[in-house]
């Protein structure tokens, strides 16, 4: 079923709601599909960061298609749902792709990729309050907690070689559940550990000893089974969901007060300042095509997981990207007046 690319003439509006708050425009969607009445998307999210923004944005207005949303706990869980049939789109983060095609994962392909190079990412090592760590060098010998398997493993790896040290012979490497990491460190269990933005201010503001600045891609994918790009239907519902999914993301960053009430402050439990200060720090993911160059980048969070030991196999992320809907993450990114960055900036 063939997608037409259009640009619409003009954004509509949402009226102000019983409570008075403010009325939120609607996003323009630069593409439009022939989809058959009746057909549904079920898309697989973690923390909400898919479904979070669509409403916000009321990017699913006059969709041709139903969606539903469905929050899973980890990348291995959303893969899981789109191999099982239960899901048809996945949003995951850098590292799942990579190691589940080093597991032998192999019908899972990238139709939409997010990616926030040069910034911290909101990534933090972090050392234990009052222990006298005000170094990375001062890791030597200590305990050290991060999610394995995660981009998180591999900025810890990283920011631990740029200072001489090796996460599996220098430190005591701790792994734990990306939910148990901030328990544990609270605890006083570890000496360090990797966390959030959101987790760092919930653990009140310890020594930051090195961020993700230079090592974070901040990339973020739409994944599908490859198989269900066969079905012609599908195919075309996906797509328009890729143009509203990237309408939803431009939305934040023309709206970046509600966007950290929503997603800071009510989500991640802190407070607006704080919200604020993360977002100006590190901005938004944009959506790339998926070229050369993005690719390029996604190959490099390959190349770190099995730097790091966390990958037996060096992946080749070639045959696991596909750029079939780019000209609509153009045309959108266009529409919305969005110019990502150089990603070798």
């Amino acid at each position: 079923m063939a997608l037409a690319v259009s640009l619409l003439a003009a954004a509509c509006g949402l009226s102000d709601g019983d409570g008075g708050n403010a009325a939120i425009d609607t996003v323009r969607i630069a593409n439009t599909v022939e989809v058959p009445p009746g057909t549904k998307l079920v898309v697989a999210e973690q923390n909400s960061t898919q479904s979070l923004p669509w409403n916000l944005a009321n990017a699913g207005k006059d969709a041709p298609y139903g969606v539903e949303f469905a929050d899973f706990s980890g990348g291995a869980a959303v893969i899981e749902a789109l191999r099982s049939g239960a899901a048809d789109v996945g949003s995951i983060g850098e590292a799942p792709v990579p190691i589940a095609v080093d597991s032998g994962v192999t019908d899972l392909v990238t139709i939409g990729l997010q990616a926030n190079p040069g910034s911290s990412g909101g990534y933090y090592l972090v050392g234990r309050p009052n222990s006298g760590i005000t170094s990375i060098e001062q890791l030597r010998g200590k305990k050290v907690a991060y999610p394995p398997g995660s981009g998180r493993h591999m900025i810890t790896a990283a920011l631990l070689k740029k200072h001489g040290l090796d996460l599996h012979t220098d430190v005591q490497p701790v792994e734990l559940a990306g939910a148990e990491v901030v328990p544990t460190f609270a605890s006083g269990a570890v000496d360090a550990a990797i966390v959030l933005g959101n987790q760092y201010y919930q653990l009140g503001e310890p020594p930051i000893l090195g961020d993700g600045t230079g090592i974070n891609t901040g990339i973020q994918t739409l994944i599908v089974r490859r198989d269900i790009l066969d079905d012609p239907v599908k195919a075309a519902a996906i797509g328009d969901y890729v143009g509203r999914a990237v309408a939803a993301n431009n939305w934040k960053d023309t709206h970046p007060d509600e966007w950290i009430n929503a997603y800071y402050v009510d989500q991640q439990g802190i407070t607006f300042d704080q919200g604020k200060k993360l977002y100006e720090e590190d901005g938004l993911a944009s959506y790339y095509p998926i070229d050369a160059e993005s690719t390029a980048l996604f190959q490099d969070v390959a190349d770190g997981l099995f730097e790091t030991g966390v990958t037996k196999t060096h992946v080749d992320l070639k045959p696991y990207v596909d750029g079939r809907y780019n000209s609509i993450v153009t045309a959108q990114n266009e529409l919305d007046d969005v110019q990502p960055k150089p990603i070798n900036s």
